[in-house]
């Protein structure tokens, strides 16, 4: 307990209290909260007991409006929440807009009554789009589809819960002859759901931009044929997102490991048809630690005795162990791994510096812990570090637009030392490719892309730089592969 002597008031500008701020988007994260000064509408930024602000852009001008009263209604949905009054205070940037602060005139917020409000509202819609049946805008081919992987799924079910029954519990080889049954059991389920999985994807892709009809396709799904894959660890874990993004650290591991997770032997064949799935994980990571590899032994070749390697959304850094795992190493390597998960950070740290101490000073690994946004801004999140000789993100344009993902490569590329090597991967757009399972059955949107918008993501690089696209062995990514002149 503090006496009353020990308590410190604010300094500087703090000595004037304020009321405290609440981030909209987090406090009413159902319903976005809308603003509207003088019958225009804007997204709400903040909220206090005394006062708001909002999102402008640039094209609106509010500084005749300053330190006026204004008119001014808060509303979330077509629901009228709060109407009041307030004066102009500040206008500042905010990205490519503007940020308005108002302090309030009349009235003012009740904060816990709002909260009740917008939970009321997002339980009453929530209930309304529950019960809604759009399933007359899914397409019967589709329908048909799902009802084929559900039968093949739940006969699969069926089977595998009869031979758990049936063995002897005291068989010492029980384990053995369940995987054994797991494993036959996938090598006949693996075709037919990529053949139901390739008719899915054409179905889903000629909706076209129909959003009313993809969004009713993808409910349908995730109500029908996700909670029947639920039971397997990998895809209970790509559609929960349990940290509160998807692919995670921890489904990376599940593709590198390809242990039969789970408590039943259903568990463990839903877990091993993710994997198998999702097998571009483990090749794409191999394709990395190759590329390691050959340029660490290439710049060997050339007499550099220090060899700089940064990768940026890390994940469990998988390759960077692997390739330490070597014997000798050609020179003096050098590791920053940057990612958002503190958890996935400390993996990567502990799978990697056991090999860095067993190479007695020719390996080091440093670990970065960034915001995804500080991600997007690479040349001051790399302003610290020295040039590097080669930078990879292999998991993170799947997340990117055009524009943004365009920065990030520019970004990138130039923070490499001449004759350096950027590495950028992507999902692959094909005939076969995973966009259905991902976006329809996990809830997991990613960008795919072919080879030509790969090479559009460098176009505004040095004409004299290096390109091509190399696709791993599954056809399901690709990577794009820069060089910068020496």
């Amino acid at each position: 307990m503090k006496h009353y002597e020990e308590l410190t008031g604010g300094e500087g500008r703090r000595v004037f209290y304020r009321a405290e701020r609440f981030d909209a988007k987090t406090l009413m994260s159902s319903i976005s909260p809308v603003i509207n000064v003088d019958d225009k509408s804007f997204d709400l930024f903040d909220i206090s007991m005394s006062g708001i602000s909002f999102v402008s852009p640039q094209n609106f001008s509010w500084l005749e409006d300053m330190n006026k009263d204004v008119p001014l209604k808060l509303k979330l949905g077509s629901t009228e929440i709060f109407a009041g009054n307030g004066k102009i205070r500040r206008i500042e940037p905010h990205e490519s807009q503007h940020k308005v602060a108002i302090e309030l005139t009349k009235g003012f917020l009740d904060i816990q009554k709002i909260l009740d409000q917008h939970d009321d509202l997002a339980l009453q819609q929530a209930v309304t789009v529950g019960l809604a049946d759009q399933s007359h805008l899914v397409p019967a081919a589709y329908k048909e589809a799902i009802s084929d992987a559900v039968y093949m799924l739940r006969s699969i079910h069926t089977v595998l819960d009869k031979v758990e029954n049936d063995l002897n519990r005291d068989d010492s080889r029980r384990d053995e002859r369940i995987k054994d049954i797991i494993l036959a059991c996938e090598t006949k389920a693996l075709a037919r759901w990529k053949e139901i999985s390739k008719r899915c994807l054409e179905i889903s892709q000629s909706l076209g931009n129909n959003e009313t009809a993809i969004a009713a396709t993808k409910r349908y799904t995730e109500l029908v044929l996700t909670p029947e894959l639920l039971p397997g660890a990998s895809w209970n874990r790509a559609y929960l997102k349990p940290l509160g993004y998807p692919g995670d650290y921890q489904v990376m591991n599940f593709a590198y490991n390809l242990n039969l997770e789970g408590d039943t032997a259903y568990a463990k064949f839903c877990h091993r048809l993710g994997t198998s799935t999702g097998e571009f994980i483990a090749t794409r990571m191999t394709m990395t630690k190759q590329t390691i590899a050959n340029l660490s032994a290439k710049a060997a070749s050339k007499g550099q005795t220090r060899f700089k390697v940064a990768s940026l959304g890390c994940g469990p850094a998988q390759e960077v162990a692997n390739y330490l795992k070597t014997s000798k190493l050609p020179l003096s390597m050098e590791f920053t791994l940057i990612d958002q998960d503190h958890d996935a950070l400390s993996y990567a740290y502990n799978s990697t510096y056991p090999q860095v101490a067993r190479l007695d000073g020719m390996a080091s690994v440093k670990c970065l812990h960034a915001t995804f946004l500080e991600f997007l801004a690479t040349g001051k999140l790399f302003r610290k570090l020295e040039k590097q000789d080669l930078i990879y993100a292999v998991g993170l344009a799947d997340y990117l637009g055009k524009k943004r993902a365009t920065k990030l490569v520019n970004d990138l590329y130039s923070n490499l030392s001449p004759g350096g090597t950027l590495l950028i991967g992507c999902m692959r757009t094909s005939e076969e490719s995973l966009e259905w399972q991902v976006e329809y059955v996990c809830d997991w949107t990613l960008v795919h892309r072919n080879e030509q918008e790969m090479l559009e993501l460098a176009r505004e690089i040095d004409v004299e730089a290096t390109r091509e696209v190399a696709v791993d062995s599954t056809g399901h990514c690709h990577l794009l592969i820069i060089g910068k002149p020496e």
